[in-house]
């Protein structure tokens, strides 16, 4: 009688089932291709019970009797499961950003439990990053920026990498070989940021085995990535500069900004200011501004408004004292916001991996993106073309060309057609592609709906940690609510007036 472990509906029950036949078999390998491993977050601080594994894959599956990899994933489970047959795998963004190590402090947290209600979750480092192995961690260093990219490549050749295995469709059959090794029968998919487009890769390749798919900051895989990010961003200054002007502080003492910021940056261009030994172009300014509108700092959303409003208007009047005075003092404030080092250290699995980026980047992206469709874009916007900096983004291609990728099915960047239900969160403010994405995905897909949470940058539920009272976390309660209503029943309709509730006072 062939050795066969019986597969449950719960997942925990599933793993714990499927140990127990593998001990009465002869062959692991030959039953499953995961083990259980012990999670590195302590379970006596775990608010949830968590079950950590590995996964075994081939590296390229085109050759599945090569070098072999392994994908490092936890469950997390909730206190008492209303759907434990569809649960929730979570697709981190970036790309480049690591899941577990932000995971493993989530579950450790009271809020957790806002997130985790009524099925499991998976979180899972995509191949190349975080607890995954091999991973392609850069450490940073004082090296030019493309003599670490080289130092970086070569020392994942000489430990035998092939870099072009690792992007979004190997990923997305690898959460498909996730899939059926924990006997799961539909997932439903959350994507954040590059997450989503993940989420539509593996919709195409896979569409049987997605139930439903939660879109948060989206990314459509016919993006062409650079310039509809700096689309975006003009698109949120556009929204900024009508906010301001129709606030009567803020257009009494910005008087007709959004002119003037424009006018200004073809002067910068051409005379740049100086003060000191800073010399600040129209690259410069718009750079302070994207870099700091996209969000992720430590300064409150408002905060940054209120500065970037008034660095604006100092830019437009050349006034180059201020500009400094304004990036220095957002500086100091943010890291005065930081706290005690403790607080935000991670290990190496928990940062930016810079090669992960580059194997997707450079593979699916930068791949159909081309020097003339760059130029074009500049030359309809005086936003975009700052945006683009001195080099013009020739950067994007003389850093791909150093990284061997290999080249993405032009599949990849296509549309994708898929007619399960679709729940968008995009910000108001979001000031990147995924501002404009998801008013496309509702345009797109029939079964899609957008919400628009009101004054909200990029991501309004990010998994890196539960505390409601971070800024950067302002609608996290009512995405997840607004979530797990849409994930009981898809077909229901949703009361979104929670995400109409954040104001902003543009003016200190």
């Amino acid at each position: 009688m062939p050795c066969v472990s019986r597969v449950p509906a719960s997942l925990i029950r599933h793993l714990a089932a499927a140990l127990l036949g593998v001990a009465a078999c002869t062959s692991t390998a030959a039953v499953r291709p995961w083990k259980k491993v012990a999670c590195p977050v302590d379970a006596r601080k775990a608010v949830l019970p968590v079950t950590c594994g590995r996964l075994k894959v081939p590296e390229n599956p085109d050759r599945p009797e090569g070098r072999s990899i392994e994908i490092a994933f936890m469950i997390v489970s909730p206190e008492h499961k209303t759907d434990p047959d569809h649960p929730v795998i979570f697709l981190s963004g970036g790309p480049g950003s690591p899941s577990l190590a932000h995971a493993e402090r989530l579950v450790a947290t009271p809020g957790v439990r806002q997130t985790v209600v009524d099925r499991d979750w998976v979180f899972f480092d995509q191949r190349g990053g975080g607890r995954s192995v091999p991973a392609l961690y850069c450490a940073p260093s004082k090296d030019e920026w493309y003599e670490q990219v080289k130092t970086c490549r070569d020392r994942f050749i000489k430990q035998g990498v092939d870099l072009s295995q690792y992007n979004s469709a190997r990923i997305a059959g690898d959460v498909e070989a996730l899939r059926k090794a924990l006997g799961v029968k539909q997932w439903n998919l959350w994507g954040d940021s590059y997450g989503t487009r993940l989420a539509f890769t593996i919709a195409r390749y896979y569409p049987a085995s997605v139930r439903a798919i939660v879109h948060d900051g989206a990314d459509l895989p016919e993006s062409q990535e650079i310039v509809d990010d700096l689309r975006g961003t003009e698109i949120a200054m556009n929204k900024l500069f009508a906010k301001c002007d129709a606030d009567a502080a803020c257009a009494a003492k910005f008087p007709d900004l959004a002119r003037r910021f424009r006018d200004a940056l073809p002067r910068l261009r051409q005379q740049p200011v100086s003060v000191g030994d800073q010399h600040i172009d129209d690259g410069t300014v718009m750079g302070f501004v994207r870099g700091w509108l996209f969000g992720g700092s430590y300064l409150t959303f408002e905060y940054r408004v209120q500065n970037l409003l008034a660095y604006m208007d100092a830019a437009a009047r050349g006034d180059g004292a201020r500009m400094v005075e304004i990036d220095r003092a957002m500086t100091a404030q943010n890291d005065r916001n930081k706290g005690p080092p403790p607080k935000t250290r991670f290990p190496d699995e928990g940062r930016y991996h810079i090669g992960q980026n580059l194997s997707i980047d450079c593979n699916e992206e930068k791949a159909f993106e081309s020097m003339d469709e760059y130029r074009r874009a500049a030359a309809e916007s005086q936003i975009v073309r700052s945006l683009f900096g001195a080099d013009e983004g020739l950067g994007n291609f003389k850093t791909c060309a150093l990284w061997p990728a290999g080249v993405a099915d032009p599949i990849e960047n296509t549309h994708v057609s898929w007619g399960g239900p679709q729940l968008v969160f995009t910000g108001e403010l979001d000031a990147s592609l995924s501002g404009p994405a998801g008013y496309d995905i509702a345009k797109l897909y029939a079964h899609a709906t957008n919400v628009v949470f009101e004054n909200g940058e990029h991501l309004q539920a990010t998994m890196e940690d539960a505390d409601t009272s971070n800024d950067w976390n302002y609608y996290r309660l009512c995405a997840a609510g607004l979530a797990r209503q849409f994930l009981s029943d898809p077909q229901q309709p949703l009361d979104t007036a929670c995400a109409r509730t954040r104001t902003l006072r543009l003016v200190q």
